[in-house]
């Protein structure tokens, strides 16, 4: 058994888009059910309590990158240095594949007429390349997504059951019902690590996609996590939709 946590980077709004960051970025993790529990959960233990001395801290980006909330410690160059070395070995040192979604919003706009909600979409080319990657093997993959407000999750739900429940080209929804077998929704305050880890992985992905040249050390550590193609060799479009 498998299992995928979800969250995003940016907000998926139309309306207003920040020109600075354009992005609405949906990011996978998914791990063995059994590693999880086993190896992820108590090593993101160990790591909270080393750097923060407290084990209910949640790893969230944008507190981490603006050293706000439990993060305030950060603004001490040597802790923040510190805190992120040990941050990149711990994602480094796990086994997980991401398969992620990535939609510049601006770009979506100016070439539909009537674009669809981004995080619709990208949650639909998620589900896409989850089937994909389980191939042939007997595994089974459950989602667990960050809730949001009502509304949005039950548009997600729907999203979600409205691919189980038919053929696509590539795979018959028999098949898609023996792999995909749960969706569900979970609070940030639950801190669950996963869900963590998702959110940690979103925010570089939205920034490689913006301006590849740009260094960017946080995707350095996840580049190699992405599902690849069966050879092993490219990851866009496997591991990473960027779209349109």
């Amino acid at each position: 058994m498998k299992i995928m946590f979800l969250d995003e980077s940016g907000d998926h709004s139309l309306d207003k888009i920040d020109k600075s960051y354009p992005m609405f970025v949906l990011a996978g993790c998914i791990f063995d059910l059994d590693y999880y529990r086993d190896v992820v959960e108590p090593s993101a233990r160990n790591l909270k309590i080393k750097h923060f001395g407290d084990d209910t801290v949640i790893l969230r980006s944008y507190n981490i990158r603006k050293q706000k909330g439990d993060f305030k410690s950060l603004v001490d160059i040597r802790k923040r240095e510190a805190f992120y070395q040990d941050l990149s070995s711990f994602i480094s040192s796990l086994e997980f594949k991401i398969i992620a979604s990535a939609i510049n919003k601006s770009s979506l706009k100016t070439q539909y007429a009537k674009p669809e909600n981004p995080y619709e979409l990208c949650l639909w080319f998620i589900l896409e390349r989850s089937v994909m990657y389980l191939g042939r093997s007997t595994d089974s993959l459950m989602f667990r997504i960050e809730s949001r407000q009502t509304h949005n999750d039950e548009k997600l739900a729907e999203v979600y059951e409205s691919f189980r429940k038919k053929d696509h080209q590539l795979f018959k929804k028999v098949e898609i019902q023996r792999k995909l077998l749960d969706l569900s929704f979970n609070q940030k305050i639950q801190n669950i690590i996963g869900m963590q880890i998702a959110d940690l992985v979103a925010y570089p992905i939205g920034r490689w996609v913006i301006d590849r040249a740009r260094e960017n050390k946080s995707f350095s550590v996840i580049e190699q996590k992405f599902h690849r193609n069966p050879r092993g060799h490219g990851y866009i479009n496997y591991g990473l939709k960027v779209f349109p």
